[in-house]
């Protein structure tokens, strides 16, 4: 019975395979069927157009201007300049001039020299008292703040704007000067030697001066302005300047100083 059912199966499947590839056989004779009627229709569409050469375009040859430079060129070579000739100076006679005439010439000219030597003198008082104080007593130029050493911009800024209202020979004195007088402080105040209370308590500090110098060398109103917070420093350092300041250079007007003096412990 089994084999029955078996045989009935397969036999069911391969009529089934059989009308499968029956019905693909038709769809692809259908297909080329439409396929060729398109290629025709397509066909009968073209139209064909014939091709004509193109007329070549033909340019205008512009002809050189070389023959018409040559000419002009040849022109200008046939024309020569003219020499110019210098003109002739004429000598002017020369008049001789009588015996009298140049003696009276002669002491017109020994009269003008003395007049002249007896004006000099005179004259050079005249520009002595037209210069100014200030202007004879500089004797080296003030120098912008920007062309300052370091050091020395420092000393000046602690003037501020006083510094401004300094004549010529004070600014001029202080640019060249307040370097060298806060260096001959700081020498004098290492041979004097450090305070031994402030070695023993670690004391430092910058204390800043001031005082009046004079042309004499003497100096007046000396103070601290800027304290170092330490008493023994700030009374050590007025004590160096009493005996340092007979070095310091000599200005040519009264002038205010103001130095830095250092306190450091290495």
């Amino acid at each position: 019975m089994k084999t029955i059912i078996l045989a009935f199966i397969l036999s069911i499947t391969i009529h089934i395979l059989f009308l499968y590839n029956y019905k693909l056989e038709k769809k692809e004779e259908k297909v080329e069927k439409t396929f060729d009627k398109k290629a025709k229709d397509n066909k009968s569409t073209i139209t064909y157009v014939k091709l004509t050469k193109p007329k070549p375009i033909v340019k205008e040859v512009v002809k050189p201007k070389e023959q018409l430079v040559q000419k002009e060129y040849k022109k200008e070579l046939k024309k020569v300049p003219k020499k110019i000739e210098p003109q002739k100076k004429e000598k002017k006679p020369i008049i001789p001039i009588k015996k009298e005439a140049k003696k009276q010439i002669q002491k017109e000219e020994q009269n003008f020299k003395k007049v002249q030597e007896e004006i000099k003198p005179q004259e050079r008082r005249k520009s002595v008292d037209k210069k100014s104080l200030e202007n004879f007593l500089l004797s080296e130029p003030v120098l912008d703040k920007e062309l300052l050493d370091e050091v020395t911009k420092s000393y000046i800024k602690l003037y501020g704007e006083e510094y401004n209202k300094f004549t010529k020979v004070q600014k001029a004195f202080l640019q060249n000067s307040l370097k060298k007088i806060g260096e001959i402080t700081q020498r004098y105040l290492y041979e004097k030697g450090y305070p031994r209370i402030a070695v023993r308590t670690g004391q430092q500090g910058v204390n800043v001066v001031e005082f009046f110098l004079y042309p004499n060398g003497d100096i007046k109103d000396l103070k601290i302005i800027n304290s170092s917070s330490y008493a023994t420093l700030d009374k050590n350092t007025i004590e160096t300047i009493e005996i340092a300041y007979k070095d310091y250079p000599r200005p040519k007007e009264v002038t205010k100083i103001r130095i830095y003096v250092y306190y450091r412990l290495y």
